[in-house]
C-alpha cells in the first residue's frame, strides 16, 4: 500500500519535513512510495517501516536524513530512495502498521 493512502497525516509531515530540510527529490519521490514490510521488533511503541524489500539494502552504505516529525528517529536512503522510516511513539503509525502487516504470535 502507498504511503500517501495508509498514513495520508504522516505522508504530509514527511514530504513538508523533507522540503525544509533542502531534501525536494526525496520529498517529491513519496507519492509513489508503497511500504513494503515493517519492524520485527518487540518494542511496542516501534512503527518502523520499509519501502524497499531490506535484501536489497541491509549492509550497504545508507545516506540517513532527519526531519523534524513527530516520533521520527531517522529515515534510511539508498541510492536516492527512501527505504525505511525509522519512528517510534506514534500510535497512529504503529496501529496502521500492525494492520498492514501484523506480527505472527
Amino acid at each position: 500500500m502507498r504511503l500517501s493512502q495508509a498514513l495520508p497525516g504522516l505522508f504530509k509531515e514527511i514530504e513538508f519535513g523533507l522540503k525544509e530540510i533542502g531534501e525536494n527529490e526525496l520529498a517529491s519521490s513519496l507519492i509513489d512510495l508503497e511500504i513494503v514490510g515493517r519492524c520485527t521488533c518487540d518494542d511496542d511503541s516501534c512503527g518502523t517501516f520499509y519501502t524497499l524489500q531490506k535484501s536489497t539494502w541491509q549492509g550497504k552504505p545508507l545516506k540517513q536524513v532527519t526531519p523534524q516529525v513527530d516520533g521520527l528517529f531517522a529515515i534510511d536512503v539508498f541510492q536516492g530512495q527512501l527505504v525505511c522510516v525509522e519512528i517510534f511513539n506514534r500510535i497512529d503509525v504503529t496501529n496502521k502498521i500492525n494492520v498492514l502487516f501484523p506480527l505472527n504470535t
